[in-house]
Order: C-alpha cells, then sequence, then structure tokens
C-alpha cells in the first residue's frame, strides 16, 4: 500500500502555524471562562451542569494540544485531539444552523476584537474549520510522535 508523502517543511510550517493560533484561541477562552460558558450555552446542547466544566476542558485542551504542535511534542497525538475537537464544533454549528439558532460561534473572539466583527454560526465558520480539519491531517499522519529532549539511543 502506498503512503501518502508529505514534506517535513510542510508539517512544521502546519505545526507551528496551527499550534499557535490553538495556543490564542484557547487562551483566550481561558481568560474568559464565564464568556466562553455563555456561548456553550447558546448552542443548547449540553445540560447546564456540564457547561463551565466543558468550558474549562475545552479551553484547556484547545492551548494544550497548541503548546505541544508548537513544542513538537507528541504531535500526532495532540492533532489527533484537535481533529475531534475540530468535528464536535463542526457538527455543533451544522446541527444549530440547521435549527435555526443564531449565535456567537465562541471561536476567535480576538480576531473580533481587532476588527470589530462578531462571529456568528454559519457556514464561514464551518468552512474554516473544515479547513483547520483538513491542515490538521498532515501532521496526524505524518507528524512525530516524539519527545524533542529525549536523548535517542543508537
Amino acid at each position: 500500500m502506498a503512503s501518502i508523502g508529505f514534506p517535513s517543511v510542510l508539517i512544521t510550517a502546519l505545526r507551528l502555524i496551527l499550534g499557535a493560533l490553538f495556543i490564542l484561541s484557547g487562551g483566550e477562552k481561558l481568560l474568559d471562562l464565564n464568556y466562553f460558558a455563555l456561548v456553550i450555552a447558546e448552542y443548547q446542547i449540553l445540560p447546564s451542569l456540564l457547561i463551565p466544566a466543558a468550558a474549562l476542558l475545552l479551553s484547556l485542551c484547545e492551548l494544550l494540544c497548541g503548546t505541544m504542535l508548537l513544542l513538537d511534542l507528541f504531535s500526532r497525538f495532540s492533532s489527533s485531539v484537535m481533529l475531534c475537537m475540530m468535528a464536535i464544533f463542526i457538527a455543533a454549528m451544522t446541527y444549530n444552523v440547521m435549527r435555526g439558532l443564531d449565535h456567537d460561534c465562541g471561536c476567535f473572539e480576538f480576531l473580533s476584537q481587532w476588527y470589530g466583527l462578531k462571529e456568528e454560526i454559519g457556514i464561514g465558520p464551518i468552512v474554516r474549520d473544515i479547513f483547520f480539519f483538513i491542515l490538521l491531517l498532515p501532521i496526524a499522519l505524518r507528524g512525530s510522535n516524539r519527545i524533542p529532549w529525549k536523548i535517542q539511543q543508537g
């Protein structure tokens, strides 16, 4: 079976760009967990009892996976976790668009602060998350699972 080859420079560039992006996104959510919990509540998917824990868990996971991608620490694992999160985000937004709900997507608040735009759920954020999903695939398939500071035994 032939394997798909991805140049290591591509994997590195994707890792660094996506890692920085997920660190920014997860970090901003952690800085205002109450707001992020309100956004999660607007999706009307989780019971209210689980919303604070989900806000904390999603924020920490995004921050940690972004950091691991940036440091090339278990890149395959962290990109696989982010693939799962992207799939959940895409499904949740699609479900709410189909239900006709209109609310903040909770994705990149720092961009809305810079450009004065409020990002509502819709086709734009769904397509963007699908794009991120596609960009994570090469890292999940061909990234490293090494510990960068571990001395290799020869």
